[in-house]
């Protein structure tokens, strides 16, 4: 019987290629799939271990006609979400001490969630010793987050801020004041797990107060912007924690949706929103083109303007 070819084909040279294609296909499969599993455990060993290792300063300097002269070229830091325990060691503790005081602050805020489950954070003096070491010559200042609430253990958090020597600004607020004038820092309880109470965190701020506002949950900016605030820092979303390129944030958590990360104005007034990205990790500890950050946000007099660097 005679055999039957390709017009492509001569002999048994067909049959000889079209095994050599099946197992090119084959090969490259293989390869591909190489490629993908490698990248995957890189991307994985990266957002697990080196990214949150990678703390950046994050600067905004905001000029506003309203802040008194006397206070012209404030700095502020901000440090949010540490989640200390799982993840967060005291050794990252210490380094994020020692970057905070290199920004040689006037003031020093936290903003919410010490730990991550702070009924089982065992006390430890060197937690103590860190929290200590900031040093900030108007003061330094703090908020519960959501966290700090688990287990009715809001108690513990209290006691190491304040053996830190941290004033707790909870419905309440302080006057900070220079060269006769001042402006007011106040604070409000966490929303998801306690009671915020706005109009007695801001009974000293008018229409002539220059008022900064730490609320842990960014979106309570939807309630703030009615009321003489003039600038709200928060944390809590930490920017979304892992972020897609071209697609953003993957999972963001209730009352940080809406204002995710960095810099945001709201309403008429307007409201200035800062919000970090925290220096923690929560349930998954990895972050992704999300690195922990420091907020260095310096104040000035002048014609409205927001620079970021």
């Amino acid at each position: 019987m005679k055999k039957r070819h390709s017009p492509h084909c001569i002999g048994e040279e067909c049959l000889y290629y079209e095994k050599e294609g099946a197992f090119m296909k084959k090969t490259w499969i293989s390869a591909a799939a190489g490629t993908i599993l490698a990248g995957a455990g890189i991307g994985y060993t990266y957002a697990r271990y080196i990214e949150p290792a990678k703390l950046v300063t994050k600067s905004y300097t905001l000029t506003s006609e309203r802040l008194p002269k006397a206070f012209h070229g404030l700095k502020i830091v901000q440090f949010s979400d540490l989640h200390l325990g799982y993840h967060y060691s005291i050794r990252k503790l210490r380094r994020l001490v020692r970057h905070i005081q290199a920004q040689q602050a006037d003031v020093i805020v936290f903003t919410g969630d010490f730990a991550d489950r702070p009924i089982r954070l065992k006390w430890k003096q060197e937690i103590v010793d860190c929290l200590t070491a900031l040093q900030a010559p108007l003061g330094k200042f703090w908020i519960f987050g959501n966290h700090d609430y688990r287990d009715e253990s809001d108690a513990i958090v209290a006691k190491y801020m304040k053996a830190g020597g941290f004033t707790p600004l909870h419905n309440t607020a302080a006057l900070l004041k220079r060269e006769q004038e001042h402006i007011v820092l106040a604070g409000i309880d966490d929303i998801i797990r306690s009671s915020p109470n706005l109009h007695a965190a801001t009974k000293h701020s008018d229409e002539d107060s220059f008022t900064i506002l730490l609320a842990h949950e960014p979106d309570l900016a939807e309630n703030v912007k009615h009321l003489p605030v003039d600038v709200q820092l928060s944390g809590h979303s930490h920017g979304g924690q892992v972020r897609i390129p071209f697609y953003g944030e993957v999972i963001v958590p209730p009352y940080g949706r809406r204002y995710v990360d960095s810099y945001y104005e709201v309403g008429s007034r307007p409201l200035h929103v800062f919000v970090s990205r925290g220096v923690g990790t929560t349930r998954m500890p990895i972050r992704f083109a999300c690195p922990p950050e420091i907020s260095v946000i310096s104040l000035q007099h002048g014609p409205k303007d927001v620079e970021i660097n």
